[in-house]
């Protein structure tokens, strides 16, 4: 039996012990948090050193402040790792020699994995930007540019946003196809066509809803913000960007996609196909983009889709067929369904342009309607403006008491088109030319003062329903 005593003292010994361990995890722990304390502080130095580096173009120590980041501070921040390609590219740019321009790219490559490792779901399209690395800095093989923005495309879809890395990707295979390249074959083209073609009006679409919500402050008579007219200008450049890359796509499957090789291609493939929607919509996509839709075979395409689902594209395909067989209220019946049923409204805004054109030839009231409904859903849908100021341009002889106000209706009809050229930058030079020609056509200088309407409002009692300022002499 242990006494009183001597159990009082091994209980106060093994006190005195569980305090003293306790006491020296308690000091472990205040090191480790001024371990920490220290290098988050020398993290955060080393970033806004590295920031300040690479704004002063102070490349080498921007880069060595870098390569401490990397060591020590991975997952501190990610401005770290915008910051750090930014450095990189520099590096690249001043690189001397192929062997250090070649080092620093695959330094970035490896920089982008690092970056997806520390930062998962970063969003920025890392795999993507490595297979651009490569083909801008001529490395590697077209196989390898490939695989690597293949794989990006079918792993990180919603990332692969740069157009330039589109066309690389369909260049290269087009390519493969050309050099008769064994797997390649013409179907695989026309898929990876629409595939991108998708993506480019996904993208372009997430900035021209963007672009629209700005317009549509300006219509409603709001000053945008500096910070606005920024973005504005930066998403009108995107927009000519993808536009760009979406023509040059289209010039370089144009060969490959005359009627004369559509129409027999696709009609040895219909009966195994027509009940697969995908291959019937994009074929008729193909047909009519080509203007191959005269031919029977577009309507059995389209009668076929309609069949299977009657969707916002079959309906409007129907539209187009009812069309070339002179079926006017019929197709615009399904011109209308089709209207209704789209969700997207640049495909809202391209079947009511669609149902205008077809109605300008022949009721303008009507015409105009329909642009005016592209432009409600799609402010930004600059053609609409164009065909507008067509419709006023065509209507001097409705208008107007006499010659002088007849011609008062090209002011009209240019003012209109300034209004396409700055809804739509990418056909801002035609609405310029065409406004031009418009303004040559009006009363000159001499007969606005020999008129004495200068500075007098003129309306148009007619059709038009609106009404125009007389310019004033001298402007």
């Amino acid at each position: 039996m242990i006494s009183g005593l001597k159990r009082e003292k091994l209980i106060n010994n093994y006190s005195v012990k569980k305090m003293k361990t306790k006491l020296s995890l308690l000091l472990i722990a205040i090191a480790g948090l001024f371990t920490q304390a220290q290098n988050t502080e020398a993290c955060s130095e080393n970033l806004q050193l590295m920031a300040q580096d690479y704004k002063d173009k102070n490349v080498v120590s921007a880069y060595d402040y870098l390569t401490l980041l990397r060591k020590d501070c991975p997952s501190f921040h990610k401005t770290i790792y915008s910051y750090g390609e930014l450095v990189i590219k520099m590096k690249i740019e001043k690189a001397t020699t192929p062997q250090d321009k070649e080092k620093y790219a695959r330094d970035l490559m490896k920089f982008y994995d690092e970056h997806d490792l520390n930062f998962p779901n970063n969003g920025a399209g890392n795999k993507m930007k490595k297979g651009l690395v490569l083909f801008d800095n001529k490395l590697g093989t077209d196989k390898e540019i490939y695989d690597l923005l293949d794989n990006a495309f079918k792993t990180d879809y919603a990332n692969f946003k740069y157009a330039k890395a589109m066309y690389v990707y369909f260049e290269i295979l087009v390519k493969d196809f050309k050099a008769g390249n064994k797997g390649v074959e013409l179907q695989q083209i026309f898929d990876k066509y629409d595939d991108l073609s998708q993506k480019l009006v996904e993208e372009e679409d997430e900035l021209t809803n963007e672009k629209d919500g700005l317009l549509s402050k300006e219509e409603a008579g709001e000053t945008l913000a500096d910070k606005e007219i920024k973005r504005k200008e930066k998403i009108e450049s995107n927009l000519e960007i993808f536009a760009g890359v979406k023509n040059d796509m289209d010039n370089i499957i144009l060969e490959l996609s005359t009627c004369d090789k559509l129409i027999p291609f696709y009609q040895k493939g219909f009966e195994s196909n027509k009940g697969n929607e995908e291959w019937l919509k994009r074929a008729a996509n193909r047909l009519e983009a080509k203007g191959c839709d005269t031919d029977p075979l577009f309507s059995k395409i389209s009668e076929a889709l309609y069949k299977l689902n009657p969707s916002a594209e079959a309906a409007e395909k129907l539209g187009v067929v009812e069309y070339q067989r002179k079926n006017i209220s019929k197709s615009m019946d399904y011109f209308n369904q089709a209207a209704d049923l789209y969700k997207d409204n640049s495909k809202k805004a391209n079947v009511y342009y669609k149902m205008a054109s077809i109605y300008s030839k022949s009721n303008k009231v009507q015409a105009r309607n329909y642009a005016r409904k592209a432009l409600a859903v799609k402010p930004s849908y600059g053609k609409a403006y164009l065909l507008i100021a067509q419709l006023y341009g065509s209507s001097i002889n409705d208008c107007g008491n006499d010659q002088f106000e007849k011609r008062a209706m090209y002011w009209l009809a240019a003012q209109y088109c300034d209004k396409a050229g700055a809804a739509d930058s990418s056909i801002k030079g035609l609405a310029s030319k065409t406004a031009a020609s418009y303004r040559a056509a009006a009363p000159s200088k001499t007969e606005i003062f020999q008129s004495g309407k200068a500075g007098q409002r003129i309306a148009f009692n007619c059709w038009v329903g609106e009404s125009v300022v007389v310019p004033s002499i001298g402007k």
